[in-house]
């Protein structure tokens, strides 16, 4: 399907010259900033590009830890006791801040860049000297840093597609030998970088079949509330006593696409790879059904002096 042309220069010691690439969908597999935050969902957005995964609200939203939960809150999505605070607030009254947040939960707690993922920046903090130690670290890498209780089991699950037509996948509970799992752990375990496939996990998760029901059907609403699109991989938190669950992030773009939570629903690989392009083709048809401009004589008028109160 030729959907759009690509076009960028080419250069050489004696010319430049502009070529055009035929492009269908891009395939946006990016972690991070700049990558994964709506950056490029918004260049390619503005450039009419189809795309895969989710568009520029969600992806934004995705990456920024602290509107994703107050959006979760406002939907009555439940989420673990948190806090935040800037780094300015850090740099300036260090001993307010540290107050502040022995005030509002207890140990042990996480401490958390904003906008990053993959554990970078992300570390444990089980007493007031770790709290410090673990914010010197997050502040390094965002200006927002986010404190959380999490001394929980992990739990994950899958959803794919867009608008009404939403699947939810097994879930699944990482094991790592550590307290959480690490960027090592998720991508280079053992020396090798197989991505998340490699580590440990048990598939289905070892919860009552009712509990992962309900895991399934929050993760399709939190896939709703965020209007996301293609595959995502919504994290969550279990009281293993109460077996209470709660929200605690999405990955708009999931390591290896989430791919083995998909494995056990009959859909390999490459079948996901033809799901998501599609997902991508019939979302940007969808987008390009829509009105972007009206007639108007407004700002000729304007222009002319034709409408009483104008300021110039």
């Amino acid at each position: 399907m030729d959907l759009c042309n690509f076009r960028f220069l080419k250069s050489g010691i004696f010319k430049k010259e502009v070529e055009s690439l035929k492009v269908d969908v891009i395939f946006p597999a990016l972690h991070g900033m700049n990558g994964e935050d709506g950056t490029i969902q918004g260049l390619l957005s503005l450039a009419n590009i189809p795309y895969v995964g989710c568009g520029v609200m969600a992806s934004l939203v995705g990456m920024d830890k602290i509107i994703m939960k107050d959006i979760f809150k406002a939907n009555g999505i439940p989420i673990v006791n948190y806090t935040w605070f800037l780094r300015k607030e850090y740099e300036s009254k260090k001993e307010n801040v540290i107050y502040n947040i022995e005030q509002q939960l207890k140990y042990p707690l996480f401490v958390k860049p904003a906008n990053l993922g993959s554990s970078i920046g992300i570390s444990k903090a089980n007493n007031r000297e770790q709290l410090i130690s673990a914010i010197e670290i997050a502040v390094r890498y965002d200006r927002k840093v986010i404190i959380e209780v999490e001394d929980l089991i992990e739990i994950n699950c899958s959803v794919l597609g867009t608008d009404d037509e939403l699947n939810a996948s097994i879930c699944e509970q990482p094991v790592s030998w550590k307290t959480f799992l690490t960027f090592d752990d998720k991508y280079m375990r053992n020396g090798n970088s197989k991505g998340m496939k490699s580590a440990t996990r048990k598939m289905p998760a070892p919860i009552p079949e009712d509990k992962s029901e309900e895991i399934r059907k929050l993760s399709i609403k939190v896939f709703k509330v965020l209007d996301c699109a293609g595959v995502s991989r919504i994290d969550f938190m279990m009281n293993k006593n109460t077996m209470n669950r709660y929200v605690n992030e999405i990955n708009t773009i999931p390591g290896s696409l989430a791919f083995y939570l998909w494995e056990p629903e009959g859909i390999d690989f490459r079948e996901l790879i033809n799901r998501l392009i599609q997902i991508a083709i019939k979302n940007h048809e969808n987008q390009n059904n829509n009105i972007y401009t009206f007639d108007t004589e407004l700002l000729k008028k304007l222009s002319s002096g034709g409408i009483k109160g104008g300021k110039s």
